[in-house]
């Protein structure tokens, strides 16, 4: 019997132990589930398509930069050939031998472009500022994904928040249902019944509500997922508030121009433009080359010209006549100059007109988180007034109703300009493209 009992608390023992490592792999699991701002950030950034394209696009344009450095270095070409004949000539042989039976052919060449007309330094610079523009474009797809994970972010503790607010919602309405139900059963009347119905249905309309907003919420979670990868039962915590911009819209606008990535990459297009031009012409120019080189030659039987010889020498090459070709590509290269131009033009004309926007938005939304703090303290205020009133029974169940849903579209009106002047203000950085460059 003591030794069932002995195997009956070794049993417990075990299993009390398992449920304690169980339930501390359950705290540690939850604890790294709780995503910051910062790591949504480094997780989309680390693996959004988006990025790792323009990542490619930078590898490539390096490849561009160093393809360009080989039109200027000179190049070792080396070449052999074996053949056998079907007879010599003359046949049967003689002093004098023009083909052998068999003949071996090797040839060591050196050339060194001297002169290319300006295309091959063109080309160059043109690779270098492709490889800037190719930066430019990556620096722009961060801080395009920086603001959509903020979005998406936001987003998610909206839809927390607001399903805080419908649960407050139907506990204010549970509450008032109980009260409602406890006067019908006093005093039982048409009123008070028809009172009671009404509860029952506000009951099932805020119930109805939190079930939209937890549908909401997996949504949210689901677009911030697909953005980061992170998984989709993630916690978000609440980020440090945001300090907007102190310039003035002019000094904003100027600063946008200063640090606009996309701006900076059609100033360089531009560039590259002209660059593009300058190869174009050189390429109808005259061409100069300094070439060297070892020729060896063995037949069988031999023959006169069988030796190893070295030789160097310069080539110049002069385009005559191409039937107008030279004059229709320099014109097609000066029109995709003056595309670049006009298109760096359009896009200051966009810049400024997205800061102006941006900043607009921010102070609209800055006014009316002001206004929707004074609602929500008046709405909260009037609500627990009129809740005390009701229950003394000295208002009807409509006053209550009506301060209910005051007090529910204050707070979600308040929440909603709280997280929507936070977007405003990363909008407002990104229209600057001060977005990430500041953290």
């Amino acid at each position: 019997m003591t030794k069932g009992k002995t195997m009956t608390t070794k049993m417990y023992q075990a299993m009390i132990l398992i449920v304690v490592l169980v339930a501390g792999a359950s705290g540690r699991t939850s604890a790294s589930d709780v995503y910051t701002l910062e790591d949504a950030y480094r997780a989309a950034l680390g693996s959004n398509e988006y990025v790792k394209i323009a990542e490619e696009n930078v590898v490539q344009a390096d490849d561009r930069v160093d393809q360009a450095w080989t039109y200027l270095y000179p190049r070792l070409t080396a070449s052999g050939s074996y053949k056998r004949f079907n007879d010599t000539l003359p046949p049967g042989g003689g002093s004098t031998l023009f083909q052998p039976l068999e003949q071996k052919n090797a040839a060591l060449v050196l050339t060194q472009p001297l002169y290319t007309g300006g295309r091959t330094l063109a080309a160059l610079r043109s690779a270098k500022k492709m490889r800037e523009t190719s930066k430019s474009g990556l620096s722009v797809a961060k801080q395009e994904i920086v603001l959509r994970v903020s979005e998406a972010y936001y987003g998610v503790l909206k839809a927390q928040k607001a399903v805080e607010i419908s649960e407050r919602s139907l506990e204010r309405m549970e509450r008032h249902k109980k009260v409602t139900e406890r006067e019908a059963s006093t005093r039982k009347n048409k009123a008070n019944a028809s009172a009671l119905l009404r509860a029952n249905a506000l009951v099932s309309m805020a119930r109805i509500s939190m079930i939209r907003s937890q549908d909401g919420l997996k949504v949210a979670r689901e677009k911030l997922s697909m953005l980061t990868k992170l998984p989709m039962d993630m916690n978000v915590i609440e980020p440090r508030p945001l300090e907007q911009p102190s310039d003035e819209l002019a000094r904003l606008k100027e600063t946008a121009l200063k640090n606009r990535d996309d701006y900076a990459g059609a100033q360089g297009n531009q560039v590259i433009a002209k660059e593009y031009v300058t190869i174009v012409q050189g390429s109808h120019y005259p061409q100069i080359s300094a070439e060297a080189g070892a020729l060896y030659q063995a037949s069988h039987p031999a023959t006169a010209l069988d030796a190893t010889t070295y030789y160097g020498g310069l080539f110049l090459k002069i385009p005559l006549f191409e039937g107008g070709l030279m004059k229709s590509e320099v014109a097609e290269a000066r029109s995709k100059q003056r595309q670049a131009e006009l298109s760096t033009d359009f896009l200051r004309a966009t810049i400024e007109s997205e800061v102006h926007e941006a900043y607009v938005n921010l102070q609209t939304v800055t006014s009316v988180l002001d206004t929707a703090k004074l609602q929500m303290a008046y709405a909260k205020d009037n609500y627990e007034a009129v809740e005390s009133l009701f229950t003394e029974g000295l208002l009807a169940s409509l006053s209550v109703i009506d301060a209910e849903q005051a007090l529910t579209n204050a707070e979600r009106e308040l929440m909603n300009t709280m997280y929507d002047r936070q977007v405003a203000i990363l909008r407002l950085k990104k229209s600057i493209g001060m977005l990430g460059k500041d953290t």
